[in-house]
C-alpha cells in the first residue's frame, strides 16, 4: 500500500503541521505502509511575509505520472495555490487506476488585512465546498466537523483529533519554582504572542518562557524589551528533548492566537500532558481541546488574559486542580489512535488488502468517535 502525503510543512520544520506529518509517517510506516511526503519546500515558491505562493499549478502536469503510482493521496489544506490547485486538477486526466483522495482540512485561511477580507471569505467558502471532491474528508475537532458537515455527507466526513506522546511528556502537575508561563509555537502574527507580552507586562512574580522561532522573532524580542518585562527568556528553536524538559518545569501554557488559522493547538496537548494548565483564545477547535480543563479568553483580549494569569498565579489549588484535569484529558489523545483512525478509512477502501485478523483487531481496539 503506497501513500503520498501532500502537506505544507514537514520535518525538519518545527510546527504543529510538521508534527502531524512526522507522526502519521511514522505510524503508517510502522504498520507496513510505503509512505512518501511532498511538502511546500519541495515545490518552488515565493514568500512575502505571511503570503506563500506555490508553483504547484505549474508543476502538476510533471507530477501526474508519479501520482498514479500511489494507492492513496493524503492532501492537507487549505494552502492557497498548493492544496486548492491539487483538489481541482491533481487527479484529473490520470490514465489507468486513480488513487483514492483523502483530504484533511485543518483551518480556514484568515488574515487581518481588511482589504483582503472579501477575497479570503470567498476563498474559504469555495475551499470548504471543494473539499467534497475528495473521497473522504477529515477534520481534527467537532467544531470543524459541524462546520464542514454543512457541505459534506456524514458518511465521508470524520473527526480525528491529533495526539501527543503522553509518556514522553508526562510530569506531575505539582510543580515547584517560580510561577512559569510558556508560549510554544512559531513566531508568526496569527499566533498572537504580542497579546501574551502585553498581558504580563504589569504582573509581578511571573516568569515567561517563549519557545520557538520565526520571521517575527526579532520584532517580538524588541516588544518585550519595550514593555520592560522583567523575567522573560526567548529560548528559540529547541530540539524535542530540550523543549519537553522546559515544559515539565512550567505551570501554564498559553496559546494566544488571534485568528481561526489556529484550529487545534498541538502545543496545548503537549503542555497538558506535562501537567500544565491550558489557557487559550476562544477559537473554534482550540476551545474543544481546552474544554472545561483550562481557561479561554476572547481573541486579542489582553485584560482577560491578564486576569486569568493573575488568578492562576495566586490560587495554587485551582491551578493544580485544572492541571490534573487537563493531564487526564491529554491521556486520551494518542498518536496511535490518530493513525488507526486514518487507517480505518483506508481499510474501508481496500478491504481485500487488510484481511489479517491482527490488523483488524488493532483497528477495532483503537477505534473511537467524537461525532456524538
Amino acid at each position: 500500500m503506497k501513500i503520498l502525503t501532500i502537506i505544507s510543512e514537514a520535518p525538519p520544520v518545527k510546527s504543529g503541521i510538521a508534527r502531524v506529518a512526522e507522526k502519521l509517517s511514522q505510524g503508517f510506516g510502522s504498520h507496513g505502509f510505503d509512505m512518501d511526503i511532498l511538502s511546500l519546500p519541495d515545490i518552488p515558491r515565493v514568500e512575502l511575509g505571511e503570503f506563500r505562493f506555490s508553483s504547484m499549478p505549474l508543476r502538476l502536469h510533471q507530477l501526474k505520472d508519479r501520482f498514479s503510482s500511489y494507492d492513496v493521496i493524503h492532501l492537507h489544506g487549505p494552502v492557497p495555490t498548493f492544496s486548492d490547485s491539487f483538489l481541482i486538477w491533481g487527479l484529473r486526466g490520470l490514465d489507468g487506476k486513480r488513487p483514492r483522495l483523502l483530504y484533511t482540512h485543518h483551518a480556514p485561511i484568515e488574515l487581518k488585512h481588511w482589504g483582503l477580507r472579501p477575497f479570503i471569505k470567498a476563498y474559504n467558502y469555495i475551499q470548504e465546498r471543494m473539499s467534497n471532491i475528495a473521497d473522504h474528508v477529515v477534520v481534527s475537532t467537532p467544531a470543524y466537523g459541524h462546520r464542514l458537515g454543512k457541505y459534506i455527507d456524514r458518511g465521508k466526513l470524520s473527526v480525528i483529533p491529533w495526539g501527543v506522546d503522553f509518556d514522553q511528556y508526562y510530569a506531575p502537575p505539582e510543580k515547584d519554582g517560580s510561577f512559569t508561563v510558556v508560549f510554544l509555537g512559531q513566531m508568526r502574527p496569527y499566533k498572537g504572542l504580542p497579546i501574551l507580552l502585553q498581558a504580563v507586562q504589569d504582573i509581578e512574580n511571573i516568569r515567561i518562557w517563549v519557545i520557538g522561532d520565526g520571521h517575527s522573532a526579532d520584532e517580538y524580542r524588541k516588544l518585550a524589551a519595550f514593555l520592560n518585562i522583567a523575567d522573560i527568556t526567548f529560548w528559540g528553536r529547541l530540539d524535542d528533548q530540550e523543549m519537553i524538559s522546559l515544559l515539565k518545569q512550567a505551570h501554564v501554557i498559553v496559546l494566544p492566537s488571534v485568528t481561526r488559522s489556529e484550529a487545534f493547538g498541538i502545543a496545548l496537548l503537549e503542555g497538558m500532558a506535562a501537567g500544565l494548565v491550558p489557557v487559550a483564545s476562544h477559537l473554534p477547535g482550540v476551545a474543544d481541546v481546552v474544554g472545561n480543563e483550562g481557561m479561554t479568553f476572547a481573541p486579542g483580549d489582553v485584560r482577560a488574559l491578564n486576569q486569568i494569569l493573575v488568578r492562576l498565579r495566586d490560587d495554587p489549588s485551582l491551578r493544580q486542580h485544572l492541571a490534573h484535569l487537563a493531564q487526564a484529558k491529554a491521556r486520551l489523545y494518542s498518536w496511535e489512535r490518530t493513525v488507526f483512525e486514518y487507517e480505518r478509512i483506508i481499510c474501508s477502501w481496500y478491504p481485500d488488502e487488510f484481511t489479517l485478523p491482527a490488523f483488524k483487531r488493532n483497528i477495532e481496539s483503537h477505534s473511537f468517535s467524537i461525532h456524538q
